[in-house]
């Protein structure tokens, strides 16, 4: 450690020191942790990064700007998100907890850069529940600084957050929260954004946590319920502007019938595999495919694979399709995810599914 050349500028990086020394010191530092060897380096400096923690909140913004920057580097990596979990900022019991606090202050112009850093750290899935346990007092102030699009007075939109409640989604605990929270469902106030034009960020978080609730089917009669339509958010992006016959038309939801001439499909393929890997997971139960055959999603599906071209969601959107297309004593089970396939035959689907995109591809 005494050998360390990066301990030359640790008296450059404490709040005290010169502006235009903190400024030299963090440039350097953020060209180091532009490469996974040198976020290794910085990894074994804690002085250094027990600086940069403390310099977030810095007087000067650019000075503060840097740091969160450097410290969104460091947790792109999960070796980088684990280690900087370890510490604890002066004024507060941990990193997440001084996060939080840039996230919800409206004044603060950098929250954007503390939101990444709260979506890169909630991705380790085995640091989840440690997280929570910070996130969970402060869940629902979050959430409504989220959809206050206007809440940052500064310029910060706070998208990084959507990706971050997808992650928490990962966790038991965050699905009840999200579910059955009161008075207010935070899952109703989350799902407007799934159709959010204005940022793909939003967009894929929110469906994605989404689908992260879908795989659990425990939630999928709530999911399914009418006071939450939550087939017209799933089905939204996989629409454009077809016309459908009259009698597939009216058992489309409400809003999705007669869209204007205007309506366009979602951009990114990412989305879309995300839409139809929800859609798939809602058909484990029967009472999940009844309800989707009665809102015509096998029309929409139709009308969406004409237009797809990207071979594995074409595939996925097919997997959705061939169980949809069956009647009830052909799919041959009431959960199907409860059905034990067989290692020879789970090997077998993939050979075909492996096949199928080397045909279409």
């Amino acid at each position: 450690m005494s050998n360390d050349p990066l301990n030359e500028i640790l008296e450059f990086l404490k709040p005290e020191a010169r502006i235009d020394l903190k400024h030299i010191s963090l440039d350097h530092l953020v060209g180091l942790s532009g490469t996974e060897e040198g976020i290794c380096t910085l990894l074994q400096n804690e002085q250094i990064i027990r600086n940069v923690i403390e310099l977030s909140d810095d007087k000067v913004e650019e000075i503060a700007k840097n740091a969160l920057l450097l410290l969104v580097n460091i947790t792109a990596t999960a070796k980088g998100a684990a280690e900087l979990l370890k510490y604890k900022p002066n004024t507060h019991k941990n990193i997440l907890e001084l996060l939080i606090g840039y996230v919800l202050n409206p004044q603060k112009r950098n929250a954007d850069a503390a939101c990444m850093i709260l979506s890169n750290v909630t991705r380790l899935e085995n640091q989840l529940e440690i997280c929570i346990d910070t996130f969970l007092p402060h869940l629902n102030d979050i959430l409504n600084a989220f959809v206050n699009i206007e809440f940052n007075k500064k310029g910060s939109n706070l998208n990084y957050l959507a990706p971050m409640f997808s992650n928490l989604s990962c966790s038991s605990r965050i699905r009840k929260w999200l579910t059955e929270e009161s008075p207010h469902v935070p899952l109703i106030k989350l799902l407007p954004f799934c159709n959010f034009d204005q940022s793909v960020i939003r967009r894929g978080g929110a469906l994605s946590t989404i689908r992260n609730l879908s795989l659990d089917t425990e939630y999928h009669t709530f999911l399914l319920s009418t006071e939450l339509d939550l087939l017209t958010y799933l089905l939204s992006p996989l629409m454009g502007n077809e016309d459908y016959p009259d009698e597939e038309m009216d058992m489309l939801p409400i809003a999705l019938q007669y869209l204007p001439k205007e309506k366009k499909r979602e951009t990114d393929v990412d989305i879309r595999k995300i839409v139809l890997e929800t859609l798939n997971k809602l058909c484990s139960k029967r009472h999940g495919r009844e309800i989707l055959r009665e809102n015509g999603v096998y029309y929409v599906l139709r009308e969406y694979h004409k237009w797809e071209k990207d071979p594995k969601v074409l595939l996925t959107c097919e997997n959705v399709v061939d169980i949809l297309i069956q009647k009830e004593e052909e799919v041959g089970a009431e959960d199907l995810s409860t059905v034990n396939v067989p290692d020879d035959m789970v090997e077998k689907f993939q050979k075909m599914d492996e096949d199928y995109l080397k045909n279409v591809e």
